[in-house]
């Protein structure tokens, strides 16, 4: 207990915190990570840091993702740093002594570096890190595509046998968009599921239409999964002779908090402490 109550000491002071994990206080970055944790580390609730560092494991992945968030930060001026926000840091503290996945730790560490700059903490939503808390690796893999494709509309389409008589309908898949080729997802049978979770979260909605679509999208991805569809029907359809396929067309969209979440969480910090992509400017009243 002794050793918890001298880290949690150790803790409150900036210089002893930072030279604990970093060794040299001078190194690029620290300065800068420093004084933009300044508002958290004096906090009381902080003492989840010290707590954390009694156990190894917790204790090596806090200080990997400090180390992502001081390369965030190495680059950017110091007169650029501002403190984060406490009601973002406090959580995203707790978070980084346990998360080790890089594609879930890469989004809390894009989001404190975003809430460290006085031109990026527009995009610091303290909601992001509840989103984050609700996302599987998977999912932050999906989010990465979306936004490596320039965050345009991922097209999808559903199919179904409908027996002609007596009607009958038989549906066989609910969200086709070659994603699951696309991105290298653990479980890529959970795809619409995962889809349902980030509407869910705000992040995208889903639009569907029925009827015929000309676009030349939805026919590439008709002729795609068309031996996808004829081995379902050998082996899940009796008399196929009797049925017809129908397809059903749609669309995943970001929403503008989907948008902001990306800048927010994706975008990782140039020299000029801004994100790689900067958000197009706002009309004056």
């Amino acid at each position: 207990m002794g050793d918890i109550l001298q880290l949690l000491k150790d803790a409150i002071q900036i210089p002893g915190l930072l030279k604990e994990i970093y060794g040299d206080i001078a190194k690029p970055g620290v300065t800068q990570a420093g004084k933009a944790l300044s508002t958290i580390i004096g906090l009381g609730n902080t003492i989840l840091w010290p707590i954390a560092w009694a156990n190894e494991r917790s204790r090596i992945a806090l200080e990997s993702n400090l180390e992502k968030y001081r390369k965030r930060l190495e680059a950017v001026p110091a007169e650029e740093i501002t403190p984060v926000p406490p009601e973002i840091g406090v959580p995203i503290a707790e978070k980084l002594s346990y998360v080790t996945d890089d594609e879930l730790s890469d989004l809390y560490v894009n989001l404190l570096a975003n809430a460290s700059t006085i031109n990026t903490t527009q995009f610091a939503h303290p909601a992001f890190v509840h989103i984050i808390n609700c996302l599987s690796p998977d999912e932050a893999l999906l989010l990465k595509e979306i936004d490596r494709r320039g965050r345009n509309p991922i097209p999808f389409i559903a199919a179904r046998w409908i027996r002609i008589e007596p009607r009958e309908y038989i549906e066989f898949a609910e969200m086709l968009s070659k994603l699951e080729v696309a991105v290298p997802l653990a479980f890529p049978q959970n795809l619409v599921a995962y889809f349902s979770n980030l509407a869910g979260l705000g992040i995208v909605q889903i639009e569907r239409q029925g009827g015929y679509n000309p676009e030349p999208e939805y026919r590439e991805l008709e002729e795609f999964y068309l031996p996808y569809f004829e081995k379902y029907m050998k082996e899940h359809i009796v008399h196929p002779e009797n049925f017809e396929s129908e397809s059903e067309f749609g669309r995943i969209d970001l929403t503008p908090f989907g948008k902001l979440f990306l800048d927010a969480c994706l975008k990782k910090l140039n020299s000029e402490g801004v994100p790689g992509t900067p958000a197009p400017p706002q009309p004056g009243p």
